[in-house]
């Protein structure tokens, strides 16, 4: 994928467990976390000191989010397809962007595979990368990159996703979309899996990251991350 350019500060935008930001502020000067989940400020009070000093937490709706700073990178992983009005969404990101400043955005891909986990979890859509590129570009984006990846190992968990979405189909089907949406991030992976977690790490990753890179740009994953410029 194309790389990160460091810079002073970032925006995360739907940061759940706060890994990705952990990683960003290592890149960065600052940064400011936003997701509607309240029990981000509870992972927020877990992180080490030098890195809560780099991050300000806030609870909230990234359209109601009001500030005239500007941000050298935003990123919104698995989020805009919560949004009825992505439209809205990345003129909002374009505008909060210094000059040259970079957009970070992954959604899922291609009507295909929509399952019921994507009703659960409250998407609205899915993506096709030509619409993506038009959309990012409606807005001024410019080197606009689209990259497919993960693939095949995303394409193995959208199966158990869909799965566990089915599982949880009744439970789930009286939920708001604001509750589906703040609750997506939290986990899709069934309880019963958790042991996984011991083997997912950087180091376990970092083959499987060396394969999936050799199939970004052929069109293959159920997910899609646009990289653009302002």
């Amino acid at each position: 994928m194309g790389a990160l350019k460091p810079g002073n500060s970032f925006m995360e935008i739907g940061a759940g467990n706060l890994m990705l930001s952990r990683d960003l502020s290592k890149h960065f000067d600052k940064g400011l976390v936003l997701d509607f989940e309240p029990s981000v400020k509870r992972i927020f009070s877990t992180l080490p000191e030098h890195i809560q000093q780099k991050l300000a937490v806030k609870i909230g709706d990234f359209f109601k989010h009001t500030t005239d700073e500007l941000y050298d990178c935003i990123v919104a992983c698995e989020v805009m397809e919560h949004i009825e009005d992505d439209t809205g969404f990345v003129d909002k990101v374009y505008k909060r962007l210094n000059k040259g400043g970079q957009a970070i955005i992954s959604v899922p891909a291609k009507d295909k595979y929509w399952t019921v986990h994507d009703d659960v979890v409250g998407h609205v859509r899915r993506y096709q990368k030509d619409e993506l590129i038009e959309l990012m570009g409606q807005s001024g984006f410019k080197q606009i990159k689209v990259y497919s990846y993960g693939f095949p190992f995303i394409n193995m968990l959208w199966l158990l996703r869909a799965i566990h979405g089915k599982q949880q189909s009744k439970q789930k089907s009286g939920w708001s979309k604001k509750q589906q949406t703040q609750k997506s991030g939290v986990s899709q992976i069934p309880t019963k899996y958790n042991f996984l977690g011991t083997f997912i790490n950087k180091y376990s990753f970092y083959p499987l990251n060396l394969i999936s890179s050799l199939f970004n740009r052929l069109n293959l994953s159920e997910g899609y991350v646009v990289v653009a410029s302002k």
